[in-house]
């Protein structure tokens, strides 16, 4: 069994390499082999050391899938709510990290990239990405 001081470095590296959720902590903890007390412990001063940060991971999680891998809200929800992120924390992040000018011209490039005319013509490819209330037909410019 390692001791605290050990887990904590090997968290400390594993942490500050990329943002991590706190449930990412807890299961390599849990990989790890550590003791219920000791992974509690551990957790707690990563927190106080502010390693693991939630809104923080969550800010960048929202900035990287939205503009590195295209992702719409929904995706990027369900995402987060699969890492356990608060869900309150889930709604205000997105509604503060995503523009809104920029996620509806990032949805017309996925329909127009897809060959659709609207966002609803392929409900499954879409939709799963993007909301419905903004998932309206491109506007006739983007058509011809």
């Amino acid at each position: 069994m390692e001791s605290f001081e050990s887990l904590y470095k090997k968290l400390m590296r594993y942490c500050a390499y990329q943002e991590r959720a706190e449930s990412e902590v807890r299961l390599k903890l849990r990989l790890l082999e550590a003791p219920a007390d000791v992974r509690e412990a551990v957790l707690e001063k990563l927190r106080g050391e502010n390693f693991v940060n939630e809104e923080r991971f969550a800010r960048a999680y929202v900035r990287g899938k939205f503009r590195m891998n295209g992702w719409g809200r929904l995706k990027i929800r369900n995402g987060l709510r699969a890492k356990g992120v608060d869900e309150k924390l889930i709604s205000r992040t997105l509604s503060e990290e995503i523009d809104e000018k920029q996620y509806r011209e990032a949805m017309h490039k996925v329909v127009a990239e897809k060959g659709l005319k609207t966002a609803f013509s392929r409900g499954f490819e879409v939709n799963r990405n993007f909301e419905n209330s903004i998932s309206s037909p491109c506007s006739s410019e983007e058509e011809e």
